[in-house]
C-alpha cells in the first residue's frame, strides 16, 4: 500500500527541524502515533466496552460521543435505530465511527479506511502545531493541505425522509438520500397548499421528536422546533442549512464530564505556558515576556538594576589595569600604560557583559516565576466556575 504524501512531507520536516526544535518534536510524536497499531475503542451509548484480542489493534479505552484525538477508529454497538445526533457525531470525525449490533471476531474496516482516516487525523494534528508555534505555522499548513488519501473514506448523502399528507408528492434532493424509515438526519415536511391542519400536527411532532431536524414548506405550529423553507428557495437548499444546525434535542448535560474537560484544558494551558516560558527565559526575550505578562493582568517587571555590576565592572578594570601596568613597567612606561588599559578593558568588559548577561536572567526567571503565579482568567476557569453554579 502507497504511503501518503502527507505523511513523508511531515516526516521529511520534522527531520530537518534543529535539535530541540518544539514543533520537530511534537510532530515525531503525532507520526509515532499515527504510524503505530490501529488505535480502536469499542463502546455502547452507555459505557465503554473491552476489545476482541482476536483484532491485534491498541484497545483504547473511550465512552460516547468519544472526542479524544488518540484514537483511529471507534465502533459503537448499538442494536436499534441510529438518532440524528448520533449520525451527525459519526459524520463530524475525526474518527472513523463504525456502528455495529454486536463486536465481530474480525476487524470491521479494512487498511485502506484506517490509512485515510489517519491522514484526516495527521492534517488536524498539523494544523493544532500550527497554532502552537506560529514561527512554523506556514510550513505545518502547506503541508497539511497536500492531497490527501481518499480511497475508502467517503462522507456519506444525508438520508432525509419525506412527508406530506399528499401521497403523491414528489421531491427532487439532489446529493441526498431519500428514505422512508426511521433512521434519517432530517425530515422534510411537504404542505399541502392550505398549510398544515390540526390533524398533521402530531405527525409533525413525531418526526421532529425522532429526526432532530424538521423542515417545512409552511409555518409550522406553535411550539414545534424546526426550519420554514422560505418561499422560491430551492428545498435541497433548506435542507442543507438545516443539516448545519445541532440536532434537537441536545444531550442532557453531565456536570462530571464537563469538570473533567476543564481539568484537562487546564493542564493542557499549563503545559504549553511552562513550554513557552521555558523558551522565553532561555532566550531573555524581555519584550515577549512583558507582552505575556500584561496579558495576565501584570504590570511587566522593571529593567534589571545594572549600577552594582557596574561598580564591580569598574573595580575588576581598575585592579586588573594596575597590575598588569605594573608588571609591564620595566620594559617602558609606554609598554606599562598600553599593556594596563588593554587589561584593564578586557577584565571590565567581561565581567560587565556577564553581570548584564547574569541579570536579565534572573529578572527573566522571576517574571516567568510571576507570571505562572497569576491567577489565570481562562475558559476552563469560566467553565469551572459556571458548573460550579449550576450545580448548587
Amino acid at each position: 500500500m502507497r504511503t501518503p504524501d502527507i505523511f513523508i512531507r511531515a516526516a521529511d520536516w520534522a527531520h530537518s527541524r534543529d535539535f530541540g526544535c518544539a514543533a520537530g518534536i511534537g510532530l515525531r510524536r503525532v507520526l509515532l502515533e499515527l504510524t503505530g497499531p490501529p488505535r480502536v475503542g469499542a463502546c455502547t451509548l452507555d459505557g465503554s466496552v473491552p476489545v476482541p484480542a482476536s483484532w491485534q489493534v491498541k484497545g483504547v479505552a473511550v465512552t460516547w460521543p468519544a472526542t479524544t484525538p488518540g484514537v483511529d477508529v471507534l465502533v459503537l454497538v448499538h442494536p436499534g435505530p441510529l438518532t440524528s445526533a448520533i449520525r451527525s457525531r459519526a459524520a463530524a470525525g475525526p474518527q472513523a465511527v463504525i456502528t455495529v449490533p454486536a463486536l465481530p471476531e474480525s476487524l470491521p474496516f479494512s487498511p485502506e479506511q484506517l490509512l485515510a482516516v489517519r491522514v484526516r487525523l495527521l492534517r488536524g494534528e498539523l494544523r493544532a502545531l500550527a497554532a502552537r508555534h506560529p514561527h512554523a505555522a506556514e510550513e505545518l499548513l502547506a503541508i497539511a493541505g497536500t492531497a490527501g488519501y481518499s480511497a475508502g473514506y467517503s462522507a456519506a448523502a444525508p438520508r432525509i425522509a419525506v412527508i406530506s399528507p399528499d401521497p403523491a408528492v414528489r421531491v427532487e434532493l439532489p446529493g441526498m438520500e431519500i428514505v422512508a424509515d426511521a433512521e434519517v438526519d432530517a425530515v422534510l415536511a411537504v404542505a399541502p397548499p392550505a398549510g398544515w391542519a390540526p390533524a398533521d400536527h402530531p405527525t409533525l411532532r413525531d418526526a421532529a421528536r425522532r429526526a432532530g431536524r424538521l423542515v417545512s414548506t409552511a409555518p409550522l405550529p406553535a411550539g414545534l422546533p424546526g426550519t420554514v423553507a422560505r418561499p422560491g428557495r430551492p428545498l435541497v437548499d433548506a435542507v442543507r442549512h438545516a443539516l448545519t444546525l445541532p440536532a434537537a434535542p441536545p444531550p442532557a448535560p453531565r456536570p462530571g464530564t464537563w469538570l473533567r474537560a476543564a481539568d484537562q484544558l487546564e493542564r493542557r494551558r499549563r503545559l504549553l505556558l511552562d513550554a513557552h516560558l521555558t523558551d522565553l527565559v532561555a532566550r531573555r526575550a524581555a519584550a515577549e515576556l512583558a507582552d505575556l505578562a500584561r496579558a495576565h493582568g501584570l504590570e511587566p517587571a522593571p529593567p534589571p538594576d545594572l549600577r552594582e555590576v557596574g561598580g564591580q565592572a569598574l573595580l575588576i578594570a581598575l585592579v586588573a589595569g594596575a597590575a598588569a601596568g605594573r608588571a609591564a613597567w620595566p620594559a617602558g612606561p609606554v609598554t606599562g600604560v598600553l599593556a594596563g588599559v588593554l587589561a584593564a578593558l578586557a577584565a571590565g568588559g567581561v565581567r560587565w557583559r556577564r553581570g548584564r548577561a547574569e541579570a536579565h536572567a534572573v529578572r527573566a526567571a522571576g517574571e516567568a516565576a510571576r507570571i505562572r503565579r497569576a491567577p489565570a482568567h481562562t475558559p476552563a476557569l469560566w467553565l469551572r466556575r459556571t458548573l460550579a453554579e449550576e450545580m448548587q
